[in-house]
Formats: structure tokens, sequence, C-alpha cells
């Protein structure tokens, strides 16, 4: 990952690196773990993150090492590279655990190939990439690996992992029920050690959740409601489920049967569901309720990661599509071993269960897309070894005790079937592509190698499309902007989206609401498109470079791809333009 990183291969980054980055060097700068203002981005509402600081502790810890010695910037970029790949060293040790558990005749053999087939997963600990998501899918695979383990310990710690997990985001939420569901069902069919497990997970989870509110949340806002970030809603409901678990054995005892027990706590969930939905009414419709309807239309439900399969004509039938054949193959296999009852172990049953439920969610929600391979990968280890010979070559490094279905073509057929069934649906159905808003095509232009070339004038504030905002952002010295692509920064969207919309009669109305100084997007540099014109008139002509008179072009490089313009400052002067770094460097 390093060799191709240095390569410029883009392994698997998205534009919240860039707001992380941001945060990040918020966090250092300020040292308030509390206050999770963005300075960087005025629309000219505040903008507070709904990621937790925890998320940041790794990287701003790594960085505050180093800084004596490197400097702060250096010490940040040190800290993006190296972090993910620290990340890693735990994340392998527990796939390797899962690994062995599933019985391979030599795991050393066995854990490489299922990294080949779940390298989309692995991506997520090249450097730089500082989102959240290889610290969830390191805390899911310990809980996988703790529910396998005989250790006395392992349910408590796993209640503390899912109670920080859950903090950290409720994007894993389905994930942590199942998980709740295996302990549970232990009990309630009276398994060795059942109800010390459920027990110790449950109170775990409550002391976790407790405790994870005190050192996020600050005093002042211990009663605020917030749907999208941890807060009273997240934390009530992991002590209602964490007490639930650590209540009910100690009132059933040994009475009662499978059925009593189960009814019983069902009877607790329901109960603790009811009085979720009665506390919290508005956070029943999920974090992206309050969202206005203009900016759920024109962003948020074009964002491909926010679309199911069904609704994603470029991703099915596109050269995607053996890839995801692939992981669709991988994902069911372990389902289909599990058919065979002499094939039931319990970490394969576990294995299958986990991997139907992200099988699930990456087809209903193509967010989940990037978790799949981890548990595909596993599974398209046992296909492969069934279709190597038994008692030569690698395929008695992979022979498994646990007996795989006959014939093996079976393990594969249920991925292939599944597969044909989506190709097939696209091509009944044909999602139709919607209308690209003029600010979405003023926001394509290729970023990867965006770079400081101005100098910007004290108090900037750049108006853009969100992509580029996020990109100003992650720059040390850069200017503040409007909006970035992320929900708490709706009314900024809104703003940026209107400006550009070709029914809007005064763009400039939008400008000054949102107290922007410039304005940027991407530079059309090619021959005029009288399609472009047609269809967006007004962000062609920016785009083209021929502003309205109340906007100044900026000079920029020939290079570069985006285009610049001054509107004015609060005090009604005109803005002066960003100078260029190098002419910057040669004042005295």
């Amino acid at each position: 990952m390093t060799v191709l990183w240095s390569l410029g291969f883009q392994l698997n980054g998205d534009v919240d690196d860039l707001v992380k980055l941001h945060e990040v060097r918020t966090l250092l700068e300020t040292g308030n773990i509390f206050d999770r203002t963005l300075p960087g981005v005025a629309q000219p509402e505040p903008y507070v993150s709904h990621w937790p600081w925890i998320v940041d502790l790794p990287y701003a810890a790594f960085a505050r090492l180093l800084m004596p010695l490197a400097g702060f910037e250096p010490a940040l970029m040190l800290a993006s590279f190296a972090v993910p790949l620290l990340l890693l060293a735990p994340a392998l040790y527990f796939y390797n655990r899962l690994v062995i558990a599933m019985g391979f005749a030599n795991p050393a053999v066995a854990l490489p190939l299922a990294l080949i087939f779940a390298a989309r997963s692995i991506f997520e600990y090249a450097p730089g990439r500082i989102d959240y998501h290889n610290l969830q899918i390191l805390l899911l695979l310990a809980a996988l690996v703790l529910m396998l383990s005989q250790n006395r310990f392992a349910a408590f710690i796993n209640g503390l992992l899912a109670a920080l997990a859950l903090a950290i985001s409720a994007e894993f939420a389905p994930f942590y029920a199942l998980v709740m569901a295996v302990y549970a069902v232990d009990w309630i069919f009276g398994r060795e050690q059942g109800a010390d497990r459920i027990v110790g997970f449950g109170l775990a989870l409550a002391l976790g959740g407790v405790g994870l509110f005190a050192t996020i949340v600050p005093p002042s806002a211990y009663f605020a409601v917030k749907c999208d970030t941890y807060s009273a809603p997240h934390v009530t409901a992991l002590v209602a489920a964490g007490l639930s678990f650590a209540v009910v054995p100690l009132l059933v005892g040994r009475r009662g049967g499978w059925a009593t027990r189960a009814a019983i706590l069902l009877v607790f969930a329901a109960a603790s569901a009811v009085a979720l939905v009665l506390l919290f009414p508005h956070c029943v419709a999920g974090p992206y309720a309050s969202l206005d309807a203009y900016v759920r239309d024109n962003m948020l439900n074009r964002i491909p990661q926010e679309l199911s399969l069904f609704r994603r004509p470029d991703f099915v039938l596109s050269g995607s599509f053996p890839s995801m054949a692939l992981l669709f193959v991988g994902a069911l296999a372990p389902a289909v071993i599990c058919l065979n009852p002499q094939s039931r172990s319990r970490p394969l049953v576990i294995l299958a269960l986990f991997s139907l439920l992200a099988l699930a969610l990456a087809i209903g929600y193509f967010r989940y897309f990037r978790y799949l391979p981890v548990f595909s990968g596993i599974g398209l280890t046992f296909v492969l070894a069934s279709f190597l010979p038994p008692d030569a070559g690698q395929g008695r490094y992979l022979k498994s005790h646990v007996p795989t279905a006959s014939p093996r073509y079976a393990l594969i057929l249920p991925g292939l079937v599944l597969s044909v069934a989506m190709a097939l649906y696209q091509l009944s159905a044909r999602p139709s592509h919607a209308a690209i808003p003029a600010a979405e095509f003023a926001d394509s232009c290729d970023l990867r190698h965006f770079e400081q070339r101005q100098g910007w004038p004290a108090g900037a504030v750049v108006l853009t499309p969100p992509l580029i905002g996020a990109h100003f952002l992650a720059l040390a010295e850069g200017p503040k902007v409007v909006t970035i692509p992320n929900h708490p920064s709706a009314q900024g969207i809104e703003r940026s989206y209107r400006f550009l919309d070709p029914s809007t009669a005064d763009p400039r109305a939008f400008l000054d609401a949102s107290k922007a100084t410039h304005v940027a997007l991407c530079g059309w540099r090619g021959p005029p498109s009288p399609h472009l014109e047609t269809a967006y008139p007004f962000a062609a002509a920016l785009m083209e470079g021929h502003p309205p008179s109340w906007l100044r072009e900026c000079p920029t490089d020939a290079s570069s791809p985006l285009r610049l313009y001054s509107y004015r400052n609060a005090d009604g002067s005109d803005a002066t333009c960003p100078v260029s770094t190098a002419s910057a460097q040669a004042l005295p």
C-alpha cells in the first residue's frame, strides 16, 4: 500500500479524509476536545462536526509526539501517513485469528489469500486514509474474535468495544445488533457460560456507554438531543440494552424454557424501543431528517454511496460487475457450507451470519459495500480450497476440517445467481440518471493534485461547490469556505447549489447570505460548449471566464483546474484577489 501510494494511486480515499485532516489540525491548535466547531467553515453559521473527538485522538497523539522534532505540519502529515498503517497491525492480528477459527490446515497460506480477496477493505488502512472506517473495521474484527473466545472476560471486553464503536458512529449498529443477538441466543438456549456472557456484555455496554458519554459530551450538552452524533439518545439506547442484558438473566435464573427466556428478553427490548421513540421522536427518521428537501434531492440523494444497488445504473452493469459477482460468491459461500449439518461449527455459523448481513447492507445501502470484502475474503478462500486437489499442491494447505458442500460448484452458484438477478433487474428497470445540478457539474474537475498556489487575503471566505470547498479546507493556510460535502454543512450546501442553479433569479442573494468574499469553481479551459451554456448559462459563464459585472476574475495558473473570482468584503469594499505563492515569496 505504501508503494502504491507513493506512485500516486488513489487506493480507497474520499473527501472525508480532507475534512478529518482539518479537524485534527484544529484539535491540535486549540487543544479543546469538546468544542467540535471547525473554524475553516463559515456558512456563515458555525459548522459543528458530528464526529466525536476520540476518532481524532490517534492522529493527534501521534502528531503531538513528533511535533518537537518535525514541526507542526510535517508531524500532521506523518500521522496521516503512519497511523492507518499502525491500525492495520491489530486488524491483521484479529483477521488471522478469525481465519484460524475457520479450521484451515495452514492459516499461514489461507490468510494471505483471504487478504488478497479482501483488498478493497484492507485499503481502508492505506496511508492518508484517516476517516473512521478503518477503526470501525478493527473494532468489528475484535468483536468477532471475542465472541469466539472462551476467556471469561471476553464478553465484558466486547461490551466495552461495542460501546466505543457505537459512540464513534451508529453506522455499525446493525452489526452490533447481531453481536447482541448471538449473546442472547447463547443464553436463551442455555449454552455453557451463556448467562455469564450476556450479563458481562450487558454491564460493559451500559458502563461503557455512560463513560464515553462523560468523555465525549461536555457537561453543558448532557441534555442536548442530537440524532447524528453521540448524545442523549445514543447513551440511553446503550444503557437500556446493556441493563436489559444484565438484569434479565438474574431475574429469570434457571426457570422456564427457551421460549420463556426469549419472550422476556423481547419484552425488555420492546419496552426500551418504545421508551426511546417517546423520548426522542424526531430521531426516528434518522440523522438526515432535518435536511432541507432541496439539499436532499440535489446533493445527498445523488451521492453514490448513499444509494442502493437497485438505484445505481453506473455499477452493476459496469466494469465493476466481475468484482461484485466475486464478492457475492464469497459472501454467500459460508452460508452454503452451513447448509450441511456436519459443517455447522460455531465460528463458521457466526461468519455466515455476519457475511449475510454485510451482503444485505451492501445491496441496500452502498455505503456498506466497503465492508463486504472482509467477509467475502474468507468465503472465497473456502471456494478456492474446494476447487484445488485436497491432497496435493496448495490444496493440502487450504484443506479444512469443515466439510464443504458437495458438489463444489454449489459454493459459487448462489453468488452467481444473485449477480445475474441484479443484472436482469438493471436491464428491466433501467434506473434513470437524474439531471445533474449545475453545482455538481462545476465541482467535477480533477482535484487529485490540488495544491496551495495562492496566498489568500485575510478574512477571505470562498463560496465553492462542496468538493472544492473540502480541498480548500485541507490546506494548511487556505481561506475559509462556505461549505463542504457533509450534512452539518447543509445550509452552505444549499447556498452554493442555489447560487449556480439556472432557476435562481438573483445569484447574488445567496452570495450575500453566505457572506462570501470570493467564488471558486471548476474552470472550462476548452472551446465553448453550446450544451453547457444552454443547460447551465450562469455556471457555464463562470466556468468559461465570462463573469457578470459584479464579479472580477482573478488570475490563475494555466494548469489550475479552477477559476477564481473576487466579490466584495463585509464592509462593502472590493475584495482583493489571492496572489500566487511564487510572487508572494518574491515580495520584500
